[in-house]
C-alpha cells in the first residue's frame, strides 16, 4: 500500500488514477488503473481508498504485491510533485508512536506466532504502558521501579531474538542421522539422505517453526575418527561445522544408538540418540532424548527440548511474555536511562 497525503494529495491522485466506474469519492473505495509512467506502458491495476483525517483526506493505493507494482506507483506520485518518504517516517507524521513502528518494522521479519503475538501487543501499547509506569515509578517508588525494570530486562533477553531466529548446529560423526533428524523436524525431505558416509559437505540451513518459534536447524559435515582420510572438500566441511557449532545458540550432539558417548559435553549442548528402533535396548546417557526418524519417537520430545533451552521463560515465568517486551537495543538503552 502507498499512502498519499498533503493539501494537493487529491488532485495528485485523481491525474494518475483512472476508476472503472465512477469518479474519486470524497470517501470510499474505487477499483481502477493507475496512469502509466513509460510511454506506451499499460499501467497498474489498483485499488484506491479515501480516508478524511479532518485537514485534508489521505489517499491509500493498494497494488499487486513484489516491488515493482508499489515502485510504479511511486514513480507516478514523485513525478507529479510529491516526496516520497520511508514508510515509518510517514507513520510518524500521522502520529504513530516509536514502539508502533518498531513493531511494525519487526512483524515483517517474524517467521513464528510466539513472536508474531508478543510484537502485536507491543503495538497495541503494551510496552508504551509500561515505560510510562517505570518513568512514574521512578519518582514516586522506586522499589517498584527496580522491580519493573528488572522485570523488561529479562523479557528483553527473548525480546531481542523475536525478528533473529535461534540457530541450532547439528553436529556429530559421520552418518550419525543428523540429515534425517533435520527432515524429521522440519516435516520435509531438506536435507539429502544417504548411506554414503560424508554425504553433507556444507552447511544447509532449514528455518523451522516449533511450538510456536523460528528456529533455524543447520545441518552440518559429520566429523570422522582421528586419522580417518577424508576428501578436501570434506574436510572443508568440517572445518565449517565446527566455526558452526561455536557460534550457535544450542548445539544438538547426534550419535548412533550404540555408539559411544560424545568426548564433551558443553552447557550448550543437548545429546540426541538417533537411530533407537535399530536398538532398543541400549544406554541413553542422563538428558540425552532418543529419536527414531522412522517410527517418529522421541521427535517431539526433541522439538519442546530444543524450545526449552532456547526459551527457558515458556517453562520457568510463562507470564514473562504476556506482558511488555522490549524489543530492540534502543528499547533496552531507554529502559536504562529511565532507570538511571
Amino acid at each position: 500500500m502507498v499512502g498519499v497525503a498533503g493539501p494537493r494529495a487529491g488532485d495528485l491522485v485523481a491525474r494518475l488514477f483512472r476508476p472503472f466506474a465512477g469518479g474519486l469519492p470524497a470517501s470510499g473505495v474505487r477499483v481502477g488503473r493507475w496512469a502509466p509512467v513509460l510511454p506506451g506502458g499499460a499501467g497498474e491495476e489498483v485499488i484506491v481508498t479515501v480516508v478524511p483525517t479532518g485537514g485534508w483526506s489521505v489517499h491509500e493505493v493498494h497494488c499487486h504485491g513484489g516491488a515493482a507494482a508499489p515502485a510504479h506507483v511511486l514513480a507516478g506520485l514523485a513525478a507529479g510533485g510529491a516526496t516520497v518518504i520511508d514508510w515509518r517516517e510517514w507513520l510518524g507524521h500521522v502520529g504513530v508512536g516509536v514502539v508502533a513502528i518498531e513493531a511494525r518494522e519487526a512483524l515483517c521479519r517474524v517467521g513464528g506466532p510466539r513472536a508474531a503475538s508478543i510484537l502485536a501487543r507491543q503495538l497495541t501499547g503494551t510496552l508504551d504502558r509500561a515505560l510510562a509506569d517505570l518513568r512514574r515509578f521512578v519518582d514516586e517508588d522506586p522499589a517498584a521501579a527496580r522491580a519493573l525494570g528488572s522485570r523488561l530486562r529479562a523479557a528483553a533477553g527473548i525480546g531481542l531474538r523475536l525478528a533473529d531466529p535461534w540457530r541450532v548446529v547439528l553436529a556429530g560423526p559421520v552418518n550419525a542421522g543428523k540429515s534425517s533428524l533435520v527432515n524429521a523436524l522440519a516435516g520435509h525431505a531438506r536435507s539429502i539422505v544417504s548411506p554414503v558416509p560424508g554425504t553433507t559437505r556444507d552447511l544447509l540451513v532449514t528455518p523451522v517453526v516449533l511450538h510456536g518459534w523460528e528456529i533455524d536447524l543447520v545441518d552440518t559435515a559429520g566429523h570422522r575418527a582421528p586419522g580417518e582420510p577424508a576428501a578436501p572438500t570434506e574436510s572443508a566441511g568440517i572445518a565449517a561445522a565446527a566455526r558452526a557449532a561455536a557460534d550457535a545458540d544450542l548445539v544438538l550432539l547426534v550419535r548412533e544408538a550404540g555408539a559411544a558417548a560424545p568426548p564433551v559435553v558443553g552447557p550448550a549442548d543437548l545429546v540426541v540418540v538417533t537411530k533407537h528402533d535399530r536398538a532398543p535396548n541400549a544406554d541413553v546417557p542422563p538428558g540425552a532424548i532418543a529419536t527414531s526418524v522412522i517410527s517418529g519417537t522421541g521427535i517431539d520430545t526433541l522439538a519442546k527440548a530444543i524450545v526449552d533451552r532456547l526459551v527457558p521463560a515458556e517453562r520457568s515465568d510463562p507470564d514473562l511474555l504476556v506482558g511488555a517486551v522490549p524489543f530492540t537495543a534502543r528499547q533496552v538503552a531507554e529502559i536504562d536511562a529511565i532507570l538511571g
